[in-house]
């Protein structure tokens, strides 16, 4: 089982992934073609993308075949994309409090702190869940325990190989407190971004 420290953070991604299942609770057909921040993907495609990362992270904790193909996760849309989030995140986050060793092997990195796999989890959950809410055009915001491993996660992040790829340069200027647009600022989004309308 998890040390009290991770089982905080383990708390601490449940938490925020439960808002992300309230951002998209009764999402509407017609709203999984919407853009969001995230330019690469649409609602339904950030959903995929959230969910296929769920359960390769899952795999990887249970030491389980991933379910990999070419290098991403091979997620398929079901007709309850809804249903599927609630049913990736409690099975990732049902891995994680089973866990005893403080390492994980990763497939896109190797071996990996438990504890930084959930600061950076921390930081994508809420990250990708601004983007959802933006493209919806619902509510979002974080506690400041959250908020702050967010803030961590991505401090991690931003040193990975991959963050080149991930994410966009910061702009110039970033706000200075450790709030919410800080956050999406320093992980190049733009905190003003909505959907442009005709």
């Amino acid at each position: 089982m998890p040390d009290a420290p991770v089982v905080a953070r383990i708390d601490l991604l449940a938490s925020v992934l439960a808002r992300t299942a309230d951002v998209v609770a009764g999402v509407r057909p017609e709203q999984l073609d919407r853009p969001t921040p995230c330019e690469a993907y649409d609602v339904r495609g950030l959903l995929q993308h959230l969910i296929g990362w769920q359960q390769v992270m899952a795999a990887a904790l249970a030491d389980a075949p991933l379910p990999f193909a070419d290098g991403s996760p091979t997620y398929v849309a079901s007709a309850d994309l809804e249903g599927d989030l609630r049913a990736g995140s409690a099975s990732l986050l049902a891995a994680l409090r089973s866990y005893g060793p403080d390492e994980v092997v990763l497939p896109y990195r190797g071996v990996t702190p438990v504890d930084v796999m959930l600061l950076e989890q921390i930081a994508e959950a809420a990250l990708h869940t601004w983007d959802l809410a933006r493209g919806l055009g619902r509510p979002f915001d974080l506690a400041a325990d959250e908020l702050a491993a967010a803030h961590e996660g991505l401090d991690l992040m931003l040193q990975e190989s991959f963050a080149a790829a991930g994410f966009k340069d910061a702009p110039s200027m970033v706000p200075g407190d450790g709030g919410l647009a800080r956050l999406l600022a320093r992980s190049g989004r733009n905190p003003a971004w909505y959907p442009q309308t005709e």
